[in-house]
């Protein structure tokens, strides 16, 4: 009987710290991409690429990191519902299928199983926009290499213009599995 206790309380304890890990790289992942913002804000022109080409540098630096960490954070997510349905199952062989499955005994695992489900889904939302804005700032980078075609500026603009939308957009759902995370380890007595 203590063996399993001491099992239960294993997987308990690793999924509340798989829960606050996915806070924190959510948490980071908002972080770098209002970093990308400032990089981005003024005008860029062809007749001025090294500045510009300076600033998408750096832009694409934390837009990299910031997909690394939403990857992290969607990993440790899938991660602790992994471990919950394997854990909280009667039979640990047999894992449940859905986080809904979990004994009334798991209700802060549940509770906090279904808000990481949520996170997980603007993790998902976020990560494909934070790479789409990537590739324009690699598009802006193009475009600096040719300033005599005609309208290149326009086009730099439009291109600059949709990263930043782009940003923008991934901050957002970012920002909204930040608070889904958070209140997913405030669920869990022992992860804060």
């Amino acid at each position: 009987m203590a063996a399993a206790f001491v099992e239960v309380e294993r997987w308990r304890a690793r999924f509340r710290a798989r829960v606050a890990q996915s806070e924190d790289a959510l948490l980071l992942a908002y972080g770098r991409l209002t970093a990308a913002l400032p990089y981005l804000e003024a005008p860029m022109l062809a007749g001025d690429a090294e500045a510009a080409r300076d600033r998408i540098e750096l832009a694409l630096g934390a837009l990299g990191d910031a997909s690394n960490n939403l990857s992290s954070a969607m990993s440790y997510m899938k991660a602790a519902e992994d471990l919950a349905l394997t854990g909280g199952a009667t039979v640990p062989s047999v894992p449940l299928h859905r986080i809904e499955q979990l004994p009334v005994k798991y209700v802060a695992e549940e509770n906090a199983g279904l808000k990481l489900r949520e996170a997980r889904m603007d993790a998902k939302v976020a990560y494909p926009i934070v790479e789409l804005s990537r590739s324009h700032l690699e598009a802006v980078l193009l475009l600096l290499d040719h300033p005599g075609v005609p309208g290149v500026d326009d086009l730099i603009e439009h291109e600059r213009g949709a990263a930043v939308a782009g940003i923008n957009t991934a901050r957002a759902n970012a920002e909204l599995g930040c608070d889904w995370a958070i209140r997913a380890r405030n669920d869990l007595p022992g992860a804060n």
